[in-house]
């Protein structure tokens, strides 16, 4: 039996479907690593070919994605060009290990499309927020999930991806705080879980208490996102982002006396160097004085 072809309605209909099913992967961290990056690329090829029937090459299959990732979706704002270039580097270096470079005319234009428009610039840094910040933003939101996801962002010193993707079972509460599991982070590649413990003010950790008493150990545990962050964060001062709590409360763990390990322990970062992107040169540079001043005494 001859199927009968799509119509070019339903042809639209199935691409539609394709992009609501592949949402969820668009509204991931951003930054990956060679091998994952390379991983994502091909589970995209392979959804986006048993959604549509479409074949893809690696490179069209790598252009298709990473310009999705460069417009975003609802649930993820869209990445930065040279993080678009990163991701299109790191899928030909990926490939070049297997000994298939991955050489395409179309490939080689949409990377200089990508630094015509500033991929090669450096990346401005989210303006840092303050504890000040981050209490009016609380004040003024009236979304609980959201509340409670600027609180565990900035106690917790952690990355909103991180914040938006624990599930209810990641949270366990212990006599005097809150053991959080970040199971799923990219400081922690294998998987296996870094615990962190935090305490909320009062009135948020009841909010919370109450949630994890409805919720079942894999249920999403806050249904909120980047954008709805920054959004809260902006409405307090012009300039924050959702990344602007990770960067705070670095700063703040640093004008508070601990040292760079200490913070880093915190904040879950890979090395000191990657941590030291994140604060202020002028606050260092005053923490080391302190600290060589204070040896002396």
């Amino acid at each position: 039996m001859v199927e009968k072809p799509l119509s070019k309605r339903e042809v639209r209909q199935v691409r539609l479907d394709a992009e609501k099913h592949l949402s969820r992967a668009l509204a991931s961290s951003t930054w990956r690593g060679v091998e994952s990056t390379h991983r994502r690329m091909l589970e995209f090829r392979g959804e986006w070919e048993a959604a549509t029937g479409e074949k893809l090459s690696k490179a069209e299959a790598t252009i298709l994605w990473v310009s999705r990732k460069l417009r975003g979706s609802k649930e993820a704002p869209g990445i930065s060009t040279s993080t678009a270039l990163q991701y299109v580097q790191n899928v030909k270096s990926a490939e070049k290990r297997v000994g298939v470079p991955l050489d395409s005319q179309a490939l080689r234009d949409f990377e200089r499309s990508l630094k015509r428009q500033g991929a090669l610039r450096p990346q401005k840094q989210a303006l840092p927020a303050t504890e000040e910040d981050v209490a009016k933003a609380i004040a003024r939101e009236r979304h609980t999930d959201t509340m409670l996801a600027l609180a565990l962002a900035w106690r917790g010193a952690a990355r909103v991806a991180d914040v938006t993707g624990l599930k209810a079972g990641d949270v366990t509460r212990q006599k005097d705080f809150l053991a959080i599991n970040w199971s799923d982070t990219k400081s922690d590649p294998f998987k296996l879980g870094v615990t962190t413990g935090i305490v909320l003010p009062e009135h948020l950790d009841s909010i919370l208490e109450k949630k994890l008493r409805r919720k079942a150990p894999q249920d999403r545990l806050l249904a909120t996102s980047y954008r709805r962050m920054s959004a809260a964060l902006k409405r307090v001062r012009k300039g924050l982002t959702g990344h602007s709590l990770r960067r705070g409360a670095a700063a703040s763990l640093l004008d508070a006396g601990l040292s760079l390990e200490e913070i880093r322990r915190v904040t879950r970062h890979s090395s000191i160097e990657a941590l030291v992107r994140y604060l202020p040169a002028g606050k260092i540079a005053l923490a080391a004085e302190t600290a060589a001043a204070s040896r002396k005494l």
